[in-house]
């Protein structure tokens, strides 16, 4: 999974840059204004942040870097007008990208299902920060998520409501005793505030879902893996969400969401060993009233 992106590009001349998810071009008017567009071909939206690293005789509206979003298709992401009408203009840029809506928030605080099938016991425990090696080389600060671990395979739920952004489901492990395995399988979940849910350590061609299939808490995306472990059948679920550093770069990190059982909810502190429940309340919490008219007439 590629999250971030950089390249450098001189558009003196250029009107179309090419390259990765996200491709620039522009677009001069007869005013001399320039428009610069993001071509985003994914199903999800991309944050970009653009570098001026030169302006001759032009100004955008901020007054230098732009931070724009990318929705999926073709968006307008800066613009830029002469200072001065009658002289020469230009301008050279570079551009970077992080998956996900750095500007999205959250109407009311996200509660998370427990990503196992109702009814199962399991344990959870936060993993070790030895573990950031699940966000390919991402820096995810002291917080990697938490393992779900159970005594037999079960099936793996969508914990939150979420458009599947990015999946793997074609590895067959043949090692045994493992403790971690880049190559697993996972499944990924956008949501609408703009944060991710990745969810690995899954069966082979077990999917239940496909790219850009919107899911609700609760629905089944896979079977779990594991078995091969030292610790046995188990998942492992780590959030992610777009920030921008205080170097001013693009990043993602890692983040602990509050997740929702029986009573209410749950902590884990240390490991814990519980029943899982999937309140209803939590399940219909995100979605609309059209779909919570399906979701009650489905029962």
């Amino acid at each position: 999974m590629k999250s971030l992106f950089f390249i450098l590009c001189s558009l003196i001349a250029v009107p179309f840059v090419s390259f990765g998810q996200i491709e620039m071009e522009s677009e001069r008017d007869n005013d001399g204004i320039v428009t610069l567009y993001a071509i985003n071909r994914t199903s999800i939206p991309h944050t970009v942040l653009i570098n001026f690293s030169q302006l001759q005789n032009m100004t955008t509206p901020g007054g230098g870097d732009v931070t724009a979003l990318a929705s999926p298709g073709r968006s307008r992401v800066a613009t830029l007008k002469p200072t001065l009408s009658g002289q020469g203009t230009n301008y050279r840029y570079s551009y970077s990208y992080v998956r996900g809506n750095l500007f999205a928030k959250s109407k009311t605080k996200p509660l998370y299902l427990i990503p196992v099938e109702a009814g199962q016991e399991v344990v959870a425990t936060q993993m070790n920060p030895l573990a950031d090696r699940l966000t390919d080389g991402e820096k995810t600060g002291s917080y990697v998520g938490v393992s779900f671990s159970f005594s037999n395979p079960t099936m793996i739920v969508a914990p939150r409501k979420g458009i599947v952004s990015d999946m793997k489901m074609d590895y067959e492990g043949n090692k045994e005793n493992l403790s971690f395995n880049r190559a697993e399988n996972f499944i990924e979940l956008y949501h609408e505030d703009g944060t991710f849910t990745k969810i690995s350590v899954l069966k082979a061609g077990t999917s239940r879902v496909k790219e850009g299939d919107l899911v609700f808490p609760g629905d089944i995306l896979a079977q779990s893996g594991g078995e091969n472990y030292s610790s046995g059948p188990h998942v492992r679920m780590i959030n992610l969400r777009p920030i921008k550093t205080d170097t001013n770069k693009l990043s993602m990190e890692a983040f602990p969401v509050t997740f929702v059982g029986e009573n209410g909810e749950v902590a884990f502190n240390q490991p814990e060993k519980f029943q899982v429940a999937h309140p209803q309340a939590v399940v219909t919490a995100e979605m609309s009233k059209k779909e919570l008219k399906a979701f009650q007439e489905g029962k």
